[in-house]
């Protein structure tokens, strides 16, 4: 009882977030990382929480209009289906944490090319572009996930709430010079996995809102990719640390219930950047900076977890 009484606050954090994110536009990490650090999170406990959050979500949000068909799989059609499975109950026995990750991996493969075949075939960007862009994404996310445990714990607030005005400042510039940023626009948006990986801050779903003069094929596979990339750094932190966030299950339960019930933002077809999602990205990184927090962890839920064993 103890443990969902602690559980409380985050689904009800996930549920409120993915509200003002439909009012506002406002991508739901610039909320949540904030709130995070206020409550006491450590650095280690942020990222643990938002690459698995954002995993989570993203794909809540591009699947909720896709079906999974067993019969029509990609890598793994009909009887196939059965080969991740079989070999994810092998790894299960010897390491229980490798048969996990693997299932995770396969799933993201088969809804990742789901989502890619429902873009239509004109707007669909290259094979090889997407996995170039993955591969660099994953790559900055692990080690952004990398740095985190050498970032003090002092500045790391500060620098979460300047990550989150880089990326905010950003998308209000592109919203307002619809033709910046030719032949580089994919790949910028690409680069700040670095600060999904680093601070647990994203924003792939502005790319597709902030209309262009010129044609971005890539801009509705930027949320796939950095799911990809938040996976990467997953296996970062659990391999070199041992984390897992179960709170940030509770958190995404919590937002993909308020996606269902609210749906998602739709930006202006003018191109332009939502005033409002700048006011609550910049009013959270102000309160935050007010709060100024003093890191003391979530150690609670490995204790209450690890308790019965005991």
């Amino acid at each position: 009882m103890e443990l969902l009484f602690l559980l409380l606050p985050f689904f009800l954090l996930g549920l409120a977030v993915a509200g003002i994110s439909r009012i506002s536009g406002v991508a739901m990490s610039m909320i949540i990382v904030p709130a995070l650090l206020i409550w006491g999170a450590t650095p280690l406990d942020v990222i643990s929480f938002m690459l698995l959050f954002v995993l989570y979500n993203n794909f809540t949000v591009a699947t909720q209009n896709v079906r999974l068909d067993f019969k029509s799989l990609t890598f793994f059609p009909k009887w196939k289906a059965l080969i991740p499975v079989l070999i994810t109950l092998a790894l299960t026995f010897t390491w229980p944490a490798a048969g996990v990750a693997f299932f995770i991996a396969c799933f993201i493969l088969e809804i990742s090319a789901v989502v890619y075949k429902g873009i239509p075939s004109a707007e669909r960007p290259a094979t090889s572009e997407v996995t170039t862009h993955i591969v660099l994404a994953s790559v900055l996310a692990a080690v952004g996930a990398l740095l985190v445990p050498f970032i003090s714990s002092d500045i790391y607030f500060g620098l979460a709430g300047l990550a989150i005005l880089v990326l905010t400042g950003f998308a209000w510039y592109a919203g307002e010079h619809r033709d910046a940023f030719r032949g580089t626009w994919g790949y910028i948006w690409t680069i700040f996995n670095f600060f999904l990986g680093a601070f647990g801050v994203e924003a792939s779903y502005y790319p597709s809102g902030l209309t262009r003069t010129f044609t971005s094929k890539l801009d509705s596979m930027i949320p796939i990719i950095t799911v990809v990339a938040g996976f990467a750094g997953i296996m970062v932190v659990f391999t070199t640390q041992e984390m897992f966030s179960i709170p940030a299950f509770v958190a995404a339960l919590g937002a993909a219930i308020g996606v269902r019930l609210f749906g998602v933002y739709e930006f202006s077809k003018r191109g332009s950047f939502s005033y409002l999602a700048i006011a609550v990205a910049v009013l959270a990184v102000i309160s935050l900076y007010l709060v100024s927090p003093v890191p003391f962890g979530f150690e609670q839920f490995n204790t209450l977890l690890e308790a019965p064993a005991q």
